[in-house]
């Protein structure tokens, strides 16, 4: 689950978004692509068209007995390569799963486990998670699935995955591959200071959208986020994020990104808390969106810009020495990127 579903910020109104619905998920978080023949069974190196499902339990602070429940969904283009012990390792672009794993291969796929130990707390109990991974490629290396889990003692958020994936390419390189169309663009005010990229070196590139409800289901209380992120292979991210929660009829929303680039770096969250009460917070942002996420690949279109920045603020300049990040009124950063596969209907 995405660290930042789980900061719960909440803040600004989205003044024009376009996702099509189809029951609670953006339509397009299942199904996949049929296996395409003609690629390479020799090894999973390529890149590759993946759909997660990952459902948890966590705990209420305010009703032990009433814990949440939380169902999360996405779709992704990754890229598979061997690591230095000659590995096959499944890139992902939610945070939690690009952590340093300890790696372990399978006779059909790998195993990937991490030992996490939290802060003490007043009663002397030290939290521990447990996070494992196990990923298993078809005979043919065109295929996958994975199954994953993670559990936090003593008591603490228990989680599961799954994952399932099909090849659509033998290239690593979403720039070069001939089965896909890829293409990027930011186009960007930082501090006042204007710039465009129009090149990028995709690792991953992800639309992902979650609901977390409480177990009582007579209880007025959900929260959605919608996560759109591309790594590239330097680590370099582009990430934007809605979060929306209704509480009691008390509705809330949260608008944020976070750009990290080797021209540009900001972060910005406009959080307001309840909607109808702060029509000035809620006015100080602009957020267009356009998303596709399908078996033809996915696409999103996002332009946030700060038009009051009384209310939109960058965590990371919150400190006197570090208050020149705060954004200017006026900044924008606008992101296209662009993914699709060229003949997936196809694929034998």
């Amino acid at each position: 689950m995405s660290q930042l579903f789980k900061k719960g910020l909440v803040a600004s109104t989205v003044v024009a978004l376009t996702v099509p619905l189809t029951g609670c998920f953006p339509e397009g978080f299942t199904g996949l692509p049929l296996k395409n023949n003609s690629l390479s069974n020799e090894s999973p190196e390529g890149i590759w068209m993946i759909v997660t499902e990952e459902n948890a339990s966590i705990p209420n602070a305010d009703d032990s007995m009433n814990p949440f429940a939380y169902l999360g969904q996405s779709r992704e283009l990754v890229v598979v390569t061997a690591n230095e012990d000659g590995i096959y390792e499944l890139t992902r672009c939610d945070s939690n799963w690009r952590k340093d794993f300890t790696i372990e291969a399978t006779v059909d796929g790998y195993e990937a486990t991490l030992t996490e130990t939290g802060t003490t707390d007043e009663t002397g109990v030290t939290p521990q998670t447990l996070t494992d991974l196990t990923v298993t490629y078809s005979s043919d290396f065109r295929s996958l699935t994975a199954e994953g889990s993670k559990v936090t003692t003593p008591v603490g958020e228990t989680s599961t995955l799954t994952i399932e994936g099909v090849k659509v390419s033998d290239s690593v390189d979403f720039n070069t591959a001939p089965e896909l169309t890829y293409s990027f663009s930011l186009d960007y005010i930082n501090l006042g200071n204007a710039g465009l990229i129009e090149e990028a070196a995709a690792e991953c590139i992800s639309i992902a959208h979650g609901v977390r409800t409480t177990e009582q289901t007579d209880d007025e209380w959900e929260f959605t986020q919608d996560v759109f992120t591309q790594y590239d292979n330097q680590e370099n991210q582009i990430q934007y994020y809605r979060f929306n929660q209704n509480i009691g009829g008390v509705v809330t929303n949260s608008l944020g990104t976070i750009i990290n680039t080797e021209e540009t770096f900001t972060m910005w969250v406009n959080s307001c808390g309840d909607v109808d009460a702060n029509p000035a917070c809620n006015a100080a942002a602009s957020w267009t969106e356009e998303s596709s996420t399908t078996i033809a690949g996915l696409s999103f279109d996002i332009n946030y810009e700060v038009i009051d920045n009384t209310y939109v603020i960058n965590p990371l300049a919150l400190t006197p020495w570090t208050a020149f990040l705060w954004p200017h009124d006026g900044d924008v950063m606008h992101t296209q990127i662009s993914a699709t596969l060229d003949a997936y209907q196809q694929f034998q």
